[in-house]
């Protein structure tokens, strides 16, 4: 399993203990589906850079917090040949995250790795398009922030 996380522009410097979150969480969720030897970038990045994804690649107008990219199309991998194979791309709006951290009233971190969780969770399949997807997803997105809850003893995370 490999997990590239990379931060672009003039974003705040993050802890080694988000990293290491996000990297196990990825690792775990990758484990799960049958996608160990799979490659997953995540981006932290600017505004700007997810309104020209959201332009560029949805004919959308306007920035988001989280895209995610999934290249899981037969054409591109077999997770059974494949040594190693890219599964997909996240990248987080930096100052989007930060808004609704602010409003949800935690950390900035908290907000990155939920983020990281949802764009994870689009990567694998899931999708919020009904109510009944919605709900199956916000509870995948629960059950993993509940994990990592438990098991973190940072206030990264917790915050």
């Amino acid at each position: 399993m490999s997990v590239i996380i990379k931060f672009v522009k003039n974003n705040p410097v993050f802890s080694d203990f988000l990293s290491g979150q996000l990297t196990r969480m990825v690792d775990h969720l990758l484990d799960e589906h049958n996608l160990s030897e799979g490659e997953v970038g995540v981006v932290i990045a600017d505004d700007a850079m997810l309104l020209h994804l959201n332009r560029e690649y949805r004919n959308i107008d306007k920035s988001t917090d989280v895209l995610s990219f999934s290249y899981l199309e037969p054409q591109n991998s077999d997770p059974q040949t494949d040594s190693e194979f890219a599964v997909g791309d996240i990248y987080i709006s930096v100052d989007r995250a930060r808004e609704q951290a602010d409003q949800a009233g935690h950390s900035l971190e908290r907000e990155i790795f939920l983020l990281t969780v949802h764009g994870m969770l689009h990567i694998l399949g899931f999708d919020h398009s009904d109510g009944t997807d919605t709900k199956l997803m916000q509870e995948k997105e629960r059950m993993i922030m509940d994990r990592y809850d438990r098991d973190s003893s940072g206030e990264e995370v917790n915050g």
